[in-house]
């Protein structure tokens, strides 16, 4: 007996897993709280790490060390601070990835040590690598990655061309497949970053707190988060009645409101009319005969309007809208066989920035995987430089890491070989004129990125916003001592004296908020 594959849908709100069985199909794999998704939420306490519905019901308790999420986080270099320790996205995702093969190993009485994972489809590579490297740490030792509209067409297992739109909590992700004798091959996939069901659960929650007439809430406190919460329960309501009369939580004196879904449409409607242009974009490019939904979101009653009206009426699906990516994970990771054959594409431009800034391309859009390329370039000075390679075109191109090349002669030859494998992991291969190679493995990408100077800065701001809550409880003396050690936390820049700087002050003032409450 072959040893289980586990496939995983990490969603930014809730996370599933499945695994093929014999005789049985595919099974969802049923939570240690006995739901069959668990909330994708760590957190840390003073016992240790929490993740899933531990996690969650901690929130209130633990606002500041409780982190949702974190998958669009990945390969970024956002920190989660906890004292004088930070976490990286890898570092807090992986207790929950641990609960979810834990879980699966329960249900099944078996170890598990490989799995597929699913990803949006613009993920970019060093994001892929932050998520190969995260379950690697989470006691999975083989570690395979689909894009998660790929995984839905996996499936249905529906013959000839059609289009999936994969509306997630955090990514919406739509793709065009065409299926014919065993064989699925994606012609195109696009994806928006920011226009997922979290992001409207932003918007109700902000519009209620207006409703309130509460000042702006902190992402971290207490009374944000439960807002969020009660936004998310709201939103699944109004997708099956036209109003709900809503109580603020306890704590908030302001009676009940009444929330109607046409307040809501207004709120989300910028980003259902974007999605809709994005898809009726590729429907008539590719004239799909068929259109299908999954995803949380798939639900919101106005998208269906609009894409019916715009573009083609819905497919009834033959599954759970929330299950078919991870069903097709599960399939994915059974052995390729004759009868199924999946064929991916490249989701976007890949490249290096020359020496004069210039975007040079070595692998476009659209090409199908696995691909490679080469390129020879000639080295403009002597030892060693670095190169930023970038993913995207036009305003939507970003560099997703900058890799160190050894030291080199000028006028030098350098081969640059990209080649990218059938889970869409990129591997760099620098070969110089003697033959000498330098390679960064598929994993290895982004590894290690430093703070940024933009995330430095937020987090100097906030504890700024918070000494500035505190002042008019200080003597001059010691707001005159605290706006000093601002300014000499700032003056310290970005290295290990600034983290330093920043974990002595945020004691201080915690300290002080302690004492003044």
């Amino acid at each position: 007996m072959s040893a289980p594959v586990l496939g995983i849908d990490l969603g930014t709100r809730y996370a599933l897993s499945a695994v093929p069985v014999k005789g049985k199909g595919v099974l969802v794999v049923p939570s240690r709280w006995g739901g069959a998704r668990t909330p994708s939420v760590t957190a840390l306490t003073q016992s240790g790490w929490l993740a899933g519905e531990d996690a969650a019901r901690s929130e209130m308790k633990n606002p500041s060390t409780t982190w949702w999420d974190m998958k669009r986080k990945l390969g970024s270099p956002w920190r989660a601070r906890c004292g004088r320790a930070s976490y990286t996205a890898e570092d807090v995702l992986v207790p929950l990835l641990t609960l979810l093969r834990e879980d699966a190993e329960a249900f099944l009485g078996t170890f598990i040590s490989s799995c597929v994972l699913t990803v949006p489809a613009f993920f970019s590579f060093a994001e892929r690598s932050a998520m190969g490297r995260t379950a690697r740490s989470s006691g999975f030792s083989s570690v395979r990655i689909v894009n998660e509209p790929t995984a839905a067409a996996l499936a249905f297992g529906i013959m000839g061309k059609f289009l999936i739109l994969d509306y997630g909590a955090g990514t919406v992700d739509i793709s065009v497949v065409e299926s014919e004798g065993g064989v699925w091959q994606v012609l195109e996939s696009a994806g928006l970053p920011t226009s997922g069901g979290r992001d409207f659960d932003i918007l109700l929650a902000s519009s209620l707190n207006q409703k309130m007439k509460l000042p702006r809430l902190e992402d971290n406190s207490a009374l944000w988060r439960a807002l969020l919460s009660e936004a998310e329960s709201l939103k699944i309501a109004l997708s099956s009645c036209a109003s709900c009369e809503w109580t603020p939580p306890a704590g908030v004196s302001c009676p009940s409101l009444r929330v109607t879904r046409e307040e809501f449409e207004d709120l989300i409607r910028p980003s259902i009319e974007q999605v809709t242009t994005a898809v009726r974009r590729l429907w008539m490019r590719f004239k799909p005969s068929k259109l299908l939904l999954v995803g949380g979101g798939s639900r919101i009653p106005l998208l269906r309007a609009l894409l019916e009206e715009r573009v083609a009426r819905p497919e009834h699906l033959n599954q759970c809208p929330d299950e078919s990516v991870v069903t097709g994970a599960a399939l994915y990771g059974i052995s390729p066989t004759k009868e199924r054959l999946l064929i991916d594409v490249l989701s976007q431009d890949l490249g290096i920035l020359a020496a004069d800034g210039t975007p040079v391309t070595l692998l476009e859009k659209g090409l199908h995987l696995p691909v490679r390329a080469e390129r020879h370039f000639y080295s403009v000075g002597n030892g060693p430089f670095t190169m930023s390679v970038f993913q995207g075109e036009g305003s939507s191109r970003r560099i997703i890491a900058s890799v160190q090349a050894p030291e080199a002669r000028k006028d030098e030859e350098i081969t640059l070989s990209f080649s990218v494998d059938s889970d869409g992991l990129l591997r760099i291969d620098i070969i110089r004129s003697d033959g000498r190679v330098s390679s960064i493995a598929p994993l290895e990408l982004g590894e290690g990125v430093p703070p940024s100077p933009t995330e430095t800065t937020e987090e100097a701001k906030g504890l700024e916003r918070r000494f500035a809550r505190l002042s008019v409880s200080l003597s001059p003396a010691q707001q005159a001592r605290g706006a000093a050690l601002l300014r000499t936390m700032k003056t310290l820049g970005d290295g290990d004296y600034s983290s330093e700087a920043f974990d002595s002050l945020e004691r201080m003032i915690s300290e002080m908020e302690r004492v003044v409450r």
